[in-house]
């Protein structure tokens, strides 16, 4: 057969096929149109969740987001923290709380209110002295007490420096009540609102604004860290001693939990802080998932008598400060100015620094560079120096 004969018969056999395929389809009606082809269907992506709105303010004392600017003049509360005061309460809504010795090794807490309001008891109230008229100040804060030493007096008396302060004794008796359900001295509250109304009716300035502060995310820091890591700066935050607890000062204490001496950082998943009485323990742990310190007093639970619930705070302050007695009452001074020794706990980790008091207000130091906070509440711890800052603050 040849060439051309084969290519006829091939062609033939093509046509035939494509006839059989034509007849196979059905045939469209006269006066219809053919059927369109399926539409594809667009494959359906995973529906986005929305990110809330970030906070359009940030409260100046703590750091954190807050839906209303924080305008309102800081209060400092003067609150008892003898054994027959606790539990106090309004202490869970204080952007800030310092606790200092008084008299006989008791410690008294400076309560600073700015960004929170409510409603409940603040209390229960007791005097003032010199140092803490200080603490309050650097604040810009109204001060709230009962009473105070001579040498208290004699600082806010004085017309000429014009102080702000609420006196349940002397000016502002009236903002002030008494629990009939607790005993004196340990039953003097009062409330934010009380307290606003009172400082109105003095007329002392409304719009005076606390100092701020440098918060930054943890997260943050971290990364930071690890940059600093990796371009060969970050060798001063490795000298942590075998199991992560800081050393002591001297190298027969090396490897112990007490800390303040020679490393620049040590875990610190748990804080106990002695001021002056053997007796007397002030403890933190650490709860990693809410990034909070929570508070204890000789291993029980140190709780805000409205809430129920123990105090906690994101950062933690310990400072060294010169204590000296200087009346047979036992009363002290607390130098507030010279500068010292500082540890800052925060995120499960202390942080050796320095403290320095700028333009009134004490600052927590690293290298010449004020260290930052994570954002949240912060207690602030003023030991004594002596017999040494390291020997009233153990970490584990």
């Amino acid at each position: 057969m040849n060439k051309s004969k084969v290519r006829r018969i091939s062609a033939l056999a093509l046509i035939a096929a494509m006839l059989a395929a034509a007849g196979c389809q059905r045939p469209v009606e006269p006066g219809t149109s053919p059927p369109e082809p399926a539409e594809e269907m667009p494959a359906q992506s995973e529906p986005q969740e929305e990110k809330p709105a970030a906070p359009a303010f940030t409260a100046p004392l703590t750091g954190l987001g807050i839906e209303e600017e924080a305008k309102e003049r800081p209060i400092a509360v003067m609150i008892n923290n003898f054994s027959a005061a606790r539990p106090q309460s309004g202490l869970s809504h204080a952007d800030m709380i310092w606790e200092i010795l008084a008299e006989g090794g008791i410690t008294r807490l400076v309560a600073i209110f700015q960004s929170e309001s409510f409603d409940e008891p603040i209390g229960p109230i007791r005097s003032i002295r010199p140092y803490l008229i200080e603490i309050g100040e650097s604040y810009r804060a109204v001060l709230a007490h009962a009473g105070g030493s001579t040498d208290a007096y004699a600082i806010l008396q004085n017309k000429q420096a014009g102080k702000a302060y609420l006196d349940e004794i002397t000016n502002a008796g009236s903002y002030f009540w008494r629990d009939s359900s607790r005993k004196a001295p340990h039953n003097l509250y009062s409330n934010l609102e009380k307290l606003r109304e009172g400082a109105d009716k003095k007329g002392y300035k409304a719009d005076k604004r606390p100092p701020m502060f440098y918060f930054e995310e943890l997260s943050q820091k971290a990364a930071a860290d690890e940059t600093k890591e990796s371009d060969g700066d970050g060798a001063e935050s490795s000298s942590v001693t075998e199991g992560g607890a800081g050393t002591a000062g001297s190298a027969d204490n090396a490897g112990s939990t007490d800390t303040a001496g020679s490393t620049e950082t040590a875990s610190a998943t748990s804080v106990d802080i002695r001021f002056l009485l053997k007796d007397y323990v002030v403890s933190y742990a650490y709860d990693a998932q809410e990034g909070v310190y929570k508070r204890s007093i000789n291993g029980k639970p140190h709780i805000d008598l409205n809430t129920g619930e123990a105090l906690e705070a994101a950062n933690l302050v310990v400072l060294g400060a010169d204590h000296q007695v200087y009346d047979n009452v036992g009363r002290l001074k607390i130098n507030l100015d010279k500068g010292g020794e500082a540890l800052l706990i925060r995120g499960g980790e202390a942080v050796r620094a320095r403290w320095e008091r700028l333009d009134g207000v004490i600052r927590i130091m690293k290298d010449g560079a004020e260290l930052p906070f994570a954002p949240g509440k912060t207690f602030y711890h003023i030991v004594p120096n002596s017999p040494s800052f390291a020997e009233h603050v153990t970490l584990g």
